[in-house]
């Protein structure tokens, strides 16, 4: 991953991210009820969210609502591309 302008470009794909804005990752966390969509702890529960990609962006993955999913930190940090 290199900056280019500013941005984030990935030279795998040679094509720049699209980025989640800050109203996207409201809306996913929202949609998600604030919740990890893999073990179910909330910000209730005092979990930290994250919003991440269902297909990683690596493997053509869009920055979309519905390729996105609400995940707490453990959930988020212990998954790989290898698992998608």
């Amino acid at each position: 991953m290199q900056w280019r302008n500013g941005k984030k470009y990935d030279e795998t794909s040679k094509r720049e991210r699209k980025y989640l804005t800050d109203k996207m990752r409201y809306d996913v966390l929202k949609r998600d009820n604030f919740k990890c969509q893999k073990c179910g702890i909330t910000v209730k529960d005092g979990a930290k969210l994250h919003v991440d990609h269902i297909v990683p962006v690596s493997k053509g993955g869009k920055t979309t609502l519905s390729n996105l999913q609400t995940l707490c930190d453990r959930c988020n940090l212990g998954k790989s591309n290898k698992e998608n």
